[in-house]
C-alpha cells in the first residue's frame, strides 16, 4: 500500500468517526443550517388553527423556509419535503401540501412542487406543518442525501434542528 493510499484512508476513516461523533444542535430562526453547498434556513415562523378554507387538527405552523445555493456551477433541486417538524418526543411532522396550496391561493408565494434553485441563487417558499396543540416545542429539521461536504462536517445537517418556539 502506498502512503499516498494510506493517507486518503486514514483521512477517510478519521471523517467517519467524526461523523459519529457529532452532537446534536440547535439554532434559532434566522440562522443556517449548513448541507455541502446549501445553506437551509427558516426566516420566519407563525401560528394559526387555519389556512383560508383549510382548518388544522392542532396547530398550524406556517414556516418562510429559504433556500441558498452557495455553489458554484451546481444547481440544487429539492421538493417541499425536504423539511420536517419534530416534536419534543421525537414524533415527526411533514409539510401538509392542501394546507400549503391553500396559502399560496389566498397569499401567493411562487408556490412550485419542486425547485431548481441555480448555482449562486436563494430561493424560498412557504411550508404548512399541522401538529397537535399539545406540542409545545417543535424543531425544524431538513432531509438530504449525504453530500461530499457532509462527510468533513460529520453530517451537520442531519443533526441541526431551528428551535420554532
Amino acid at each position: 500500500m502506498t502512503l499516498t493510499t494510506r493517507l486518503i484512508l486514514t483521512l477517510s476513516c478519521a471523517a467517519m468517526m467524526a461523523s459519529c461523533s457529532v452532537k446534536e444542535k440547535v439554532i434559532a430562526v434566522g440562522q443556517n443550517i449548513h448541507h455541502d453547498d446549501f445553506e437551509y434556513s427558516v426566516q420566519n415562523v407563525e401560528k394559526t388553527d387555519r389556512v383560508g378554507d383549510v382548518r388544522a387538527r392542532g396547530v398550524f405552523y406556517v414556516v418562510k423556509f429559504q433556500v441558498e445555493n452557495r455553489a458554484r456551477r451546481v444547481d440544487h433541486r429539492w421538493t417541499n419535503s425536504v423539511a420536517y417538524l419534530i416534536d419534543e418526543i421525537g414524533i415527526r411532522y411533514d409539510n401538509e401540501m392542501q394546507a400549503q396550496e391553500e396559502l399560496n391561493r389566498i397569499q401567493p408565494f411562487a408556490y412550485k412542487s419542486d425547485y431548481v434553485t441555480p448555482a449562486g441563487s436563494t430561493e424560498s417558499t412557504m411550508l404548512v406543518f399541522d401538529v397537535p396543540k399539545t406540542v409545545s416545542q417543535p424543531y425544524l429539521q431538513v432531509r438530504g442525501s449525504i453530500l461530499m461536504g457532509d462527510v468533513f462536517d460529520g453530517d451537520q445537517y442531519q443533526k441541526t434542528k431551528v428551535k420554532l418556539f
